[in-house]
């Protein structure tokens, strides 16, 4: 995958604070339109600038420019330019990107009485879909540069993609709520639809004033999906629909994954 290079400069620096005294995440799966919701937010200059900062090929690219190998330290040299002068910085974190901190409690102390807001999509079929041409393609972002311009149709690696979106969904709900966390949902396609509304519920939720001038109303990000995205789709539905499969509760490692979220919650 190629870096996503502009979450990298330093023309998205704030002016450097010591740490912020809010902290907004963005509780997020791939594909899921986090980052059209992060861009959003960012352009009103009141939520820092909300980017995936732990993905791991990020990380790597931020630990090399601040010098520093400790996720602590480099969390901290993001924090101190990456916070809004209203003092709010903002984070999007895939479920995926919690084993880096070493579990969501690692989480709560690297960001104490953080605000989540949970994003999903209500057209998973959609995402699942999405995240398997950008796994092909290596374009998760509009700007990045593919690795494959020809996706092939996998019903498998798509069926693949909906279980484990699902699955971090409610893991995400799971955690969110057994650990007590102040976190709204969200969805995507209708903080599409009415983006101004949906930065304002947000700005309310974590209590900020923001000027309705400042809002954008309409999505400041390019849409990728296309006529392939339907086609796949309804592809996959006519092939499932052919099947006699369903979704069983002992599909293998899925009873065991679930139980050790629940184990680690539980220790919190």
């Amino acid at each position: 995958m190629h870096l996503y290079k502009d979450q990298f400069s330093e023309i998205h620096d704030f002016p450097k604070v010591e740490k912020p005294s809010k902290v907004l995440v963005i509780a997020s799966t791939a594909r899921c339109g986090s980052h059209m919701l992060g861009h959003a937010l960012h352009q009103t200059n009141q939520f820092g600038f909300p980017l995936e900062y732990v993905n791991p090929a990020n990380l790597e690219e931020w630990k090399k420019r601040t010098g520093s190998n400790s996720l602590k330290e480099v969390l901290e040299a993001i924090q101190r330019r990456r916070t809004s002068p209203n003092g709010v910085f903002g984070i999007k974190i895939h479920y995926s990107h919690i084993q880096i901190f070493g579990g969501f409690e690692k989480v709560m102390q690297f960001f104490p009485n953080a605000c989540y807001v949970l994003l999903s999509r209500n057209d998973v079929l959609r995402q699942a879909v999405s995240l398997s041409i950008a796994k092909q393609t290596g374009v998760w972002i509009s700007g990045q540069e593919p690795i494959n311009d020809n996706p092939e149709y996998n019903f498998a690696d798509i069926e693949n993609c909906l279980r484990q979106t699902i699955l971090d969904n409610a893991s995400w709900r799971f955690t969110l709520a057994a650990s007590g966390s102040n976190y709204i949902e969200m969805d995507f396609d209708q903080a599409r639809q009415n983006l101004s509304d949906s930065v304002q519920k947000i700005a309310d939720f974590i209590d900020i004033k923001i000027a309705r001038d400042k809002i954008p109303t309409e999505q400041v990000t390019k849409k990728q999906s296309n006529n392939r995205n339907r086609e796949w789709a309804e592809r996959f539905i006519f092939e499932f629909k052919k099947s006699e499969e369903l979704l069983q509760p002992e599909t293998p490692g899925l009873m065991k994954r679930l139980k050790g979220k629940v184990s680690r919650v539980l220790d919190l």
